[in-house]
């Protein structure tokens, strides 16, 4: 009977201990992951299979945090405050003078061991200037796309083959720009003209009388300037327009197909990347998992849902088998070089330029009555 006891007595207090470390035991299986990005980038399906996927891999309980940005301006003080872990900014901001994320030490190396992914990203984005220093990689590219040139095909027969479509007067207040986007505005009239890729964006060498009347052009012959990101009804009625692209999905679904055209010239673009914060400096459990993140946002899965549920065109040239023909050749998959020939990545622009790119652009919306 006495060992009866005893043992009932061992049990209950093998519980109660049990019980007493249960939070302590919660406490350190949980984490969380604060994410500061673009809308798009962190839809909540993938939130939670990504949860699972660190619960099955990590035994971690992961919560993650998402705040949209409104603009690129909430990178910096997030950073610089520790309030964020990951952000998704466009390759231009992270060298900016204004922000110098990897100079200031704002965002971590990262160790590529950790994301296997990141080898099937297109050659022309794998370590380029914007995202290494001193032989160390700092931000993993998700996702890219043009300032390009959209196309009607119900009223534009003929494949534009060139920026100059827009000054052709069979176009004239048949097409749409963007207001706000000065710079990829400036940048595409430069290409217009013939100016070198590298110059396209300098306002000694663009400020000129013959460039102003150009611009001037631009801008008065459009029917509309869309603002913020365009919209399918910014596009709608028009033949052309000069656009991100997030216009396309929905035109679609209005049952009005446009397509890219590729102008001889090249196009304007942007690449948005994944980089993380010092925030993780010192927590390499959370750090370990951002990078299954980054990992996570170059599968196939993710990939596959952006091209084709976003409309944004994939990094990850592993995709490529689940693709259609025309979805491959859409993203250029069929040419390695393709990017590298044909896209001219938007300038990190220096305050000089910026200033001056500023000031062309509004003495051409003046020209606009």
């Amino acid at each position: 009977m006495k060992q009866f006891v005893k043992k009932v007595q061992f049990t209950v207090l093998s519980a109660m201990v049990v019980l007493l470390m249960m939070p302590a035991m919660a406490s350190a299986s949980s984490e969380t992951l604060r994410m500061l990005v673009w809308e798009g980038y962190a839809p909540e399906k993938h939130q939670q299979k990504f949860i699972r996927l660190v619960k099955d891999k990590y035994d971690v309980d992961l919560k993650i945090e998402v705040t949209l940005v409104t603009g690129d301006d909430d990178f910096f003080p997030a950073l610089r405050d520790r309030k964020v872990d990951i952000i998704s900014p466009v390759h231009s901001l992270i060298r900016d003078k204004r922000f110098q994320f990897i100079k200031h030490r704002l965002v971590l190396p990262l160790n590529l061991d950790n994301i296997p992914n990141y080898k099937n990203i297109i050659s022309g984005l794998q370590t380029t200037d914007y995202c290494t220093r001193k032989g160390e990689v700092y931000a993993v590219p998700i996702s890219r796309g043009p300032y390009g040139l959209a196309y009607n095909t119900d009223t534009v027969k003929e494949v534009p083959v060139s920026w100059n479509a827009l000054w052709d007067p069979k176009f004239k207040n048949k097409y749409t720009i963007g207001k706000e986007t000065y710079v990829e505005n400036i940048n595409l009239t430069a290409l217009a003209m013939g100016f070198d890729p590298k110059d396209i964006s300098s306002y000694r060498k663009l400020n000129t009388p013959e460039f102003q009347k150009k611009l001037a052009q631009l801008v008065v012959n459009a029917n509309s300037l869309w603002e913020g990101v365009d919209k399918a009804t910014d596009l709608d009625g028009m033949s052309m327009g000069a656009v991100w692209g997030t216009s396309l999905a929905g035109l679609k679904k209005m049952g009005k197909i446009w397509k890219w055209a590729e102008p001889k010239e090249g196009t304007p673009a942007w690449c948005d990347n994944l980089l993380i914060g010092y925030s993780l400096e010192g927590r390499p459990k959370l750090k370990r998992i951002a990078e299954e993140w980054l990992n996570y946002a170059l599968s196939d899965d993710f990939q596959m849902y952006l091209t084709r549920e976003i409309m944004w065109p994939a990094v990850s040239t592993a995709i490529r088998d689940k693709l259609t023909d025309e979805e491959i050749r859409h993203l250029h998959f069929d040419d390695p070089t393709y990017f590298e020939k044909n896209r001219h990545l938007l300038a990190t622009i220096r305050k000089f330029d910026r200033e001056g790119l500023k000031r062309l652009w509004r003495k051409a919306l003046k020209e606009r009555k």
